[in-house]
Formats: C-alpha cells, structure tokens, sequence
C-alpha cells in the first residue's frame, strides 16, 4: 500500500513539475490560427498614426494582430530582439521583444501580435539588447498601448538571456 501511495505521490509531483516548466513559443502561436489560414495583404506604409496622415489606409496593424486569449497568464519562453523603451546606460528594465532586427525601427512595423511589452525589473545588460536573446516569464494576451506603439501581448519576465539553440 506504501509503494503504491509513493507512486501515486510521485506522478502528482512530475506532473506539477511539468506544469511549472515554461512553453517555448514560437512567433507563430502569437497569430491565431485564422490569420495564419489566411494571411493579410502586405501593409500600406501608413500603418501607425505617428506615420499616417488623414488619408491613411485602415490601419492594417490594429486589423492583423489579434491575440491568441488561450495564452494569457501562460509561462512561457520566447526567444526575439531587443527594441529598448527604458531602463540606465547599463540596464534595459523595458523593452519591445520582436520576431526579427530592427523591426519596429523600419516601417511598416509588424502587426501587433508579433509585438511583446517586456517588463524586467531586473533589468537586461545593455551589451546583449543587439543580439537575440530568450525570455522567459508570464505572459498577458492584452494589448498594451502607447502614443508611439501598441503590443498584442505583455510579458512580466522572470528571466533574460542571451539567445542559444536550447
């Protein structure tokens, strides 16, 4: 009866243990299957209002960024580039991960689900925020909105690293 309750006991753990490891994400489970189905036409270059003027297009980002609300309050790890928004000279505690360099310098910037708000109080060393780097932490299928951007998901990062194949 004892090596029975211990492996009952012991499979609880694995599985809790399971739970607690973060999933790793691709930037594709960010876009819900049916934009994935079917792919919006190529932006216009006025996407965003810091870009546009009063004869603008629809804003193609707002319409092609819709979040995946399955993924809310996940853990997760996610690996993308740096767009630092604030910290010191030597941290970066905010910044924009993304799927590619430079891609919310270049207009037109991607569409907002392939933005993420990172909070990381910890802060980044600011010698790696130009190279990939992995991201590990809660993630929030809310859009977080600014004057100058908006990002489909936030994430509360528990841990950042450089980026490796693992």
């Amino acid at each position: 009866m004892k090596a029975r309750y211990l492996a009952v006991a012991f499979l609880a753990l694995l599985s809790q243990l399971a739970q607690a490891e973060p999933r790793v994400l691709e930037w594709d489970a960010l876009i819900p299957q049916e934009e994935r189905d079917n792919p919006p036409p190529p932006p216009s270059a006025a996407i965003h209002p810091m870009f546009a003027d009063e004869s603008a297009p629809i804003d193609w980002v707002q319409t092609y960024g819709k979040v995946v609300s399955e993924l809310n309050g996940k853990e997760v790890r996610l690996a993308g580039f740096v767009v630092p928004l604030e910290g010191d000279g030597e941290l970066v505690t905010e910044f924009l991960l993304v799927p590619y360099y430079g891609a919310c310098i270049h207009v037109p910037p991607p569409p907002t689900n392939q933005i993420v708000y990172v909070s990381y109080p910890q802060g980044l060393p600011q010698d790696i925020v130009w190279d990939a780097i992995w991201v590990t932490g809660t993630l929030s299928a809310v859009t977080y909105d600014m004057e100058t951007f908006a990002a489909g998901y936030s994430l509360k990062a528990s841990m950042a690293n450089p980026y490796d194949e693992g």
